[in-house]
């Protein structure tokens, strides 16, 4: 392993302090205020970090803004609809196992909107579905790229000079799972009732995430496939669902939403697979790549 430059320290430090500094701000106004608008900007904010530290450093380097549609139409499609097949399957497979706490009739959705009997679920539950699918990531897609932007597209190129590209995979997975961490132990995703617990299913859930979202980046060279694939499991998962399908008396940590045990397992097997392919990248990436990205997304964030 090679060591960091002053020039990268001072780069790392100036964005730890920056995102850290933002992170604080939003828990607290989370804390008094349960608002999801919060969140959103929150999730602005590690882009935000990264464009400004690249401003008082004077960097150049790419940040991997450009979409590369032509050869990247199948990882778009992948990244739009991969993430609520493999959570579907999750959920079927976590009812399977507990089939008692399956009760769609019984649920939030089924409630709040009196439908009593199958065929007016069904019918109410059809559109609620294709909006979580094919629309929901769209309306997502920016507060996802402010987060991608910054972890897949400046942290994860830099640690990869260094630590190489597979210590370099897990350590932003963790990290981007750390940040994570505050508003985890207010009870978001997991719950109050094990709040160390949930900060751990989040570190596994991020892990699991970070090493898709990681190959998409180095195989796409974009960070808006990794972006699409962020906004996708958003979009899934405001239909979550133990909301659509379950009277509430679920295990948070296990299942039946993908940010549970059981309901993620479809994605812990689609990474296995990411990291059979990451396995097989260089171990660093390319002094000459790098310098042929130098300008080549500059215009895009001035």
């Amino acid at each position: 392993m090679t060591q960091f430059t002053a020039y990268q320290k001072k780069q790392l430090g100036l964005f730890a302090m920056l995102t850290l500094a933002f992170l604080s701000l939003f828990t607290v106004l989370y804390a008094r205020n349960r608002d999801n608008t919060l969140l959103s900007l929150l999730m602005l904010t590690p882009a935000l970090s990264a464009l400004i530290v690249n401003r008082l450093t004077h960097e150049r380097r790419s940040l991997f803004l450009r979409p590369k549609f032509k050869r990247n139409l199948s990882r778009y499609a992948l990244s739009w609809f991969l993430p609520p097949l493999l959570a579907f399957a999750g959920a079927g497979l976590y009812f399977l196992i507990f089939p008692s706490q399956f009760q769609p009739l019984a649920s939030r959705f089924a409630v709040n909107n009196g439908l009593a009997e199958p065929g007016a679920y069904g019918r109410q539950l059809l559109p609620v579905v294709l909006l979580a699918v094919l629309v929901n990531p769209f309306g997502g897609l920016i507060p996802a790229l402010g987060e991608e932007l910054a972890w897949r597209g400046w942290l994860l190129p830099r640690l990869r000079d260094v630590l190489g590209t597979r210590k370099s995979v897990v350590v932003t997975a963790l990290i981007w799972g750390l940040w994570h961490a505050p508003i985890i132990l207010l009870g978001y995703n997991y719950g109050t009732d094990h709040p160390l617990l949930g900060v751990l299913m989040q570190l596994w859930l991020c892990l699991i995430q970070g090493i898709i979202l990681a190959w998409l980046q180095f195989r796409s060279e974009s960070v808006w496939t990794c972006a699409l694939w962020h906004a996708s499991l958003n979009g899934i998962d405001r239909y979550a669902a133990s909301a659509l399908l379950s009277a509430g008396s679920v295990m948070p940590l296990v299942g039946p939403d993908l940010t549970g045990l059981i309901g993620g397992l479809g994605f812990v097997l689609a990474a296995v697979l990411c990291w059979r392919g990451i396995c097989q990248l260089p171990k660093r990436s390319s002094t000459a790549k790098s310098d042929a990205f130098l300008n080549s997304d500059l215009s895009l964030i001035q």
